[in-house]
Parts: structure tokens; C-alpha cells; sequence
């Protein structure tokens, strides 16, 4: 049965069971709430924890303070990147635009979460989280009415409960502390377990071999109708050595729909499969000549203006000899079920190019270069996109590998979380089978090295989702607390002989603005390229 069913069947089986108990008051006498789907259990049982690990305070207070200044960083940062990512709503297509569960980071909802290294996040994520309010809630001398667990199935994390009267009426300092470091506890404990995954686990992961690696086939591509998968790592091509993905660039290659032998490994084990040569379309842009002319992924660009293509650096040399708005020959190849083979398409015979300065406009990186014709695709050989197995290695274990700015770092991080949307986390056996592991973390027996590497990168993914998602400047959200304790400090000063009730109506209604700022952010990236 498929997981997803089973875990629906088991879900709805849940609600109804919790509901019918709780109808017939079995949760109330055992001590239980529900909330929803989820059952709450409170206690006063570990106050004496909280209490002990509190007693430090002259060190809570500056964890504290050091919380202040990550939130207010960080509430930058979120929502600099939630305009940004705003602004580019306008050029993702609708079919590639996110779905409402990829907004969501519930494991199993989410398919880009694996359910258990999920759920392990989501209770590490939770229980500092909580723990963290609870220990600067008794650091300020304020009450805690009780702590507990929250269920859904099983035990999803814990919580602490402050007297929400008490630290309403508190002072500012206080209050603040106790919704700062929450949040900031989930970032620190991300950082160090981006620090455990990266500079301790994958450093100890050696390349076995050199060949580049597959990442992901066009398709209706030749490598795709050969069945090659994510992790496939090419060893030769028709008995050409293979050592980087740059071999791939001028391979001397056989004829545009001619057979060719790929040697690769995957799963661990040598195969030979014949696969059909030529250029491939991986990526065609809509509204641009290739598009228009009803060149789609998958297909293989033969010959431009008589020149034949075998491998993608022709396709770069016979582009560069056209010019703007020039109309060129072209010969394409599409794949034909009838007879398993790639076949002429007699319908796409001439193309009339746009220009490439046109297109590329202030992403050209030199705007004195002259301009050629512009299909609006991207391409492979075979159509399969490769990485260097090195380049997989600096990824998971050196991110900031060859960075030289502020830019180069802010690409490096967005990379290191997109680790997911790249099928490099959690790493499947078709990506540790590349590597080795040495040093001392090779006495690890079987595959608990890379068990506990996948931990280590979902503790950190989920608490930096649950940190940063927290600093938004949204009520009910932590952020949204401190944003209005925050904006009522600057106000006071700058406005000294304004009373507390205006105060309090102008913070409220600048933090109600904001908090609907933030959910329109969020919303448009939802709807925005299915309505434009």
C-alpha cells in the first residue's frame, strides 16, 4: 500500500478515536485536552528541571540579550527574502509554481520532508523551543501554570505554559526575553547541526570514483527512455573515459540519433545500457523561438543551418555563428513510442531566432559582447544533467567552498537548504554509494554513519524552519510579540508626550498591518504565477 494512504488511514482512524473518547469524557479523567487532532497532556511534573537549569541567570540574561540581536537580524533577513522572492512571482511558470503542502513544514504533508527524520526535526524543534521559553520565563521571576506533551498518533514535542496574564502586565525587558529566545534556540541549534552534518560527518565521505554524476534526466530524453536514474554515475561513453561533466562538453560523440554504450554505476553495481546520442532539450522557455516553433524537453536538436550537432559544444559554436532575428534551418529529433527509436520531426524545419542580449538584458555579464541569436533553451548530452561527484561532496560538506562575498555566502546558504529540492537530502543510497567513509567515524557499523548524517541535517533544516518562521513579525508569532514590544520602545522615546492608550492603538494597528504584510507575502507566491 502506498505510505501516503496507510498514514491518511491511520490519521483519520486517530481524529475518530480521540474525538469518541473525548465525547465520552475518557480524556478529561485521565488528565488529557484536545486540541483539534491533537491531545495535550499537562503537568506539573518537570518545574524542577526548569527551575535548576534556570539558576544561571546572569547567563540566561546575556543568552537573552544575544537572542534579541539574532531575531532582529534574522526578522530582516525573512522578510528581505520574502520580497525578493516576491518580486520573481512574475517569471515562475504556473505549472512550477508551489503548492500550498510545500508552504507547509509538517512531515508528511510536505513531500520534500522525509516523515521520520521529520518528525525527529519537528520534536528537537519543539522541545528546545518551548524549554528555551520556559527557562527565561522563571529567569524573570514569572510563573509556570504547567508543562506537557502534545500527541498526534505519538508524542509530537513538548510545551511550556506561562502565566499569560502574568507576562502580559510584566515589564518589557522580560517579556521580550521569554519570546526571543525560542526562537533564537532553534537557529543556534540548526547552526550547530549544520556544523555536526557538514565539518564532522560528510568530511569524513571520500569520492570512490570520478565520473560525473546523473541529478536528473530531460523528459522524453534519450537517457530518460534508457531508464537512467537520479545518482547514475557515468564511468564511459562508447568506450571514451568519463572523469567530469566538461567531458560530456565536446565528447566525440556519435551521430545525432545513432546508438551509443554508456558505461555507469549505480546502486553500487557496473551497467551497460545503449542509449541514444545527441543534444537534448532540458528546458524550453515559453513565449521564445524554440517554444513557438513546438520544440519541446526532451527532443534533440540535430543540425542548425546544415551544421550537425553531436555534442553541446557544436550546438554553442553553430549558435554562435547566427545573428538576431536571423532565420536558420534546423533538423529535431522526437522520440517516436511506435518504434522505441528518436525520429525527424518533419514539422520543425526552420526557426527565427530572438536576441540573446535581448534576453539576457542586465544578467549579461558583458554587454559589449556581440550579439547572437537566441533559442530560449537549455541542453544536454542525452539529456542528462550531471554534477562532479566533488562538486556533490562541497555541497554537503564545504557550502561556503570557493566563496568570495556577501553575494557568494547568501547564494551558498539558499543552496545548502535547497538541499531537498535537489534530492540530496536525505541522502539515498544511490548518492553514499559514491563515497567512502574514513577516519574514525568509519568504525560505524552498517549504515548508521549515514542514519545519523540524515538526522543531523533534518535537526537542522526543521529548526531553522521553525526559528525563522517564528521571527516574522506577525502575531501570533514570536516576532510578532517582539516586533510590537520593540516598535512601543521606539515609539515611547520618540513620542514622549503621546499617552499609552495612543501608543498601544498605533503600535496594534502598525503590528495588525504588518502581520497581514507577511500573509499576503506568503499567499502570492501561491497564486501569484497561477494568476499572471
Amino acid at each position: 500500500m502506498n505510505p501516503y494512504i496507510l498514514a491518511l488511514i491511520i490519521l483519520i482512524s486517530w481524529v475518530i478515536l480521540v474525538y469518541a473518547l473525548h465525547k465520552r469524557g475518557v480524556l478529561k479523567k485521565a488528565g488529557l485536552t484536545l486540541w483539534g487532532p491533537f491531545i495535550m497532556w499537562r503537568t506539573q511534573k518537570g518545574r524542577d528541571l526548569i527551575e535548576r537549569l534556570s539558576r544561571p541567570r546572569k547567563f540566561w540574561l546575556a543568552y537573552a540579550f544575544l537572542s534579541k540581536i539574532i531575531c532582529l537580524v534574522v526578522m530582516i533577513f525573512i522578510m528581505g527574502l520574502l520580497i525578493w522572492e516576491a518580486t520573481l512571482v512574475t517569471s515562475i511558470p504556473a505549472e512550477s509554481a508551489p503548492s500550498p503542502e510545500m508552504i507547509l513544514g509538517i512531515p508528511g504533508i510536505n513531500p520534500l520532508i522525509p516523515i521520520w527524520y521529520g518528525i525527529l526535526g519537528l520534536v528537537v524543534a519543539i522541545i528546545v523551543h518551548e524549554f528555551a521559553h520556559g527557562i527565561l520565563t522563571r529567569v524573570g521571576d514569572l510563573k509556570l501554570k504547567s508543562l506537557g506533551l502534545v500527541f498526534l498518533i505519538f508524542p509530537m514535542g513538548a510545551f511550556v505554559e506561562p502565566d499569560e496574564e502574568e507576562l502580559t502586565k510584566t515589564d518589557k525587558k522580560r517579556r521580550t526575553n521569554v519570546f526571543a529566545v525560542g526562537a533564537s534556540t532553534n537557529i543556534i541549534i540548526a547552526l550547530v547541526f549544520a556544523f555536526l552534518f557538514s565539518s564532522v560527518f560528510l568530511t569524513s565521505a571520500t569520492p570512490i570514483r570520478d565520473g560525473p554524476v546523473v541529478v536528473s534526466t530531460a523528459d522524453d530524453g534519450p537517457a530518460y527512455w534508457a531508464g537512467f536514474q537520479f545518482g547514475a554515475q557515468l564511468d564511459e561513453v562508447n568506450g571514451v573515459q568519463i572523469t567530469s561533466a566538461d567531458d560530456l562538453l565536446n565528447i566525440s560523440a556519435p551521430a545525432p540519433g545513432q546508438p551509443a554504450v554508456v558505461e555507469y554505476y549505480y546502486d553500487d553495481e557496473r551497467h551497460s545500457d545503449v542509449v541514444t546520442s545527441g543534444v537534448a532539450i532540458t528546458q524550453t522557455s515559453s513565449g521564445l523561438p524554440a517554444y513557438d516553433a513546438g520544440i519541446r524537453e526532451g527532443m534533440i536538436i540535430a543540425s542548425i543551418n546544415g551544421t550537425e550537432i553531436r555534442n553541446p559544444e557544436d550546438f554553442s559554436e553553430a549558435m554562435a555563428r547566427t545573428q538576431p532575428h536571423q532565420t536558420v534551418s534546423v533538423t529535431v529529433l522526437v522520440y517516436s513510442a511506435d518504434t522505441d527509436s528518436f525520429r525527424v520531426d518533419p514539422g520543425i524545419t526552420q526557426i527565427t531566432l530572438a536576441s540573446r542580449n535581448d534576453y539576457l538584458g542586465e544578467m549579461s555579464t558583458d554587454p559589449e559582447e556581440r550579439d547572437i541569436g537566441f533559442l530560449g533553451i537549455n541542453t544536454a548530452y542525452m539529456g542528462m544533467a550531471t554534477r562532479s561527484v566533488d562538486s556533490i561532496k562541497d555541497l554537503l560538506a564545504h557550502p561556503f567552498r570557493g566563496d568570495s562575498g556577501l553575494g557568494d555566502a547568501f547564494s551558498s546558504v539558499l543552496a545548502y537548504i535547497a538541499l531537498p529540492f535537489w534530492g540530496l537530502a536525505p541522502i539515498q543510497d544511490t548518492i553514499s554509494d559514491l563515497f567512502l567513509v574514513e577516519g574514525a567515524l568509519s568504525a560505524l557499523p552498517g549504515d548508521a554513519f549515514w542514519i545519523l548524517a540524515n538526522c543531523f541535517y533534518w535537526i537542522f533544516w526543521i529548526n531553522l524552519m521553525v526559528g525563522m518562521t517564528n521571527v516574522l513579525p506577525a502575531v501570533p508569532l514570536d516576532g510578532g510579540y517582539l516586533f510590537r514590544d520593540f516598535l512601543d520602545s521606539i515609539l515611547s522615546k520618540l513620542k514622549k508626550d503621546a499617552s499609552k492608550e495612543e501608543r498601544e492603538r498605533f503600535v496594534s494597528g502598525i503590528t495588525m498591518g504588518l502581520a497581514v504584510i507577511v500573509l499576503m507575502l506568503i499567499v502570492w507566491q501561491l497564486i501569484g504565477p497561477r494568476i499572471l
